[in-house]
């Protein structure tokens, strides 16, 4: 599906870069996908319901065995969350758990052994249900969803795809929500210290003797400096 922000400038110019590191995928990003891919049919096998968005390394396809799994999580609690997920959901705190043991099963004889999985956020559908039902112009569980629809990696995209289909067809709550995201795409700056592993990416293609576009240099250059990408107000 259409990014819920695709012609956004700072959107356009993320989705450009990543576009660029995947094309030289690591073998590890590939591994770590099939991973967290057989994790999601072990749950629907169980009876449950879970979805992933890659932020950081793995969503650029630039995973190393070193490397931490940034995810979203998504998962359908029977009830309302609301402030409680992560913190105090039982749903959450379950899903984390028999993820943490599946990969740990999948990676007990790899070299480095099992990798760090830091979870950046964790949305419960049936909050996010709810919110669109209402159409709330100032629901952060919506501006969120959104967010990270249009720049993170799923796993498991049919269960988001009904709610994203959705949010698509309220063009007017997403324009409510444009002056929101670089509120948001600073946070992640910080949080996943992402520009400055773009310049480690970099550095890794060299040494494979991969030489990066000077127009694609630039563009990681110019979304560094993402103020310039953003129009006024």
């Amino acid at each position: 599906m259409i990014p819920p922000f695709a012609d956004h400038p700072l959107i356009r110019e993320f989705f450009e870069i990543k576009k660029s590191f995947r094309r030289h995928e690591t073998s590890e990003s590939r591994s770590r996908l099939r991973q967290f891919r057989n994790y999601v049919r072990d749950i629907k096998a169980s009876g449950g319901d879970v979805a992933f968005d890659f932020v950081g390394s793995q969503n650029f396809g630039q995973a190393t065995s070193n490397s931490d799994a940034d995810v979203v999580i998504y998962l359908r609690c029977a009830d309302p969350c609301e402030d409680g997920c992560p913190n105090g959901c039982v749903g959450h705190a379950a899903i984390h758990r028999r993820l943490i043991e599946a990969l740990r099963r999948e990676n007990e004889h790899a070299p480095g052994g099992a990798y760090d999985v830091q979870v950046i956020d964790t949305i419960n559908l049936t909050d996010l249900e709810q919110a669109l039902d209402r159409g709330e112009v100032d629901s952060h569980i919506i501006l969120r969803f959104a967010f990270y629809r249009s720049i993170c990696r799923a796993v498991n995209t049919a269960l988001l795809r009904p709610y994203q289909a959705r949010l698509m067809e309220n063009q007017a709550l997403l324009e409510y929500m444009r002056p929101q995201l670089r509120e948001l795409f600073d946070g992640l700056c910080s949080s996943s210290k992402h520009h400055l592993s773009f310049n480690k990416y970099q550095e890794r293609l060299v040494q494979m003797g991969i030489q990066i576009p000077g127009i694609m240099r630039a563009i990681i250059r110019r979304h560094q400096e993402d103020d310039s990408l953003l129009p006024p107000g």
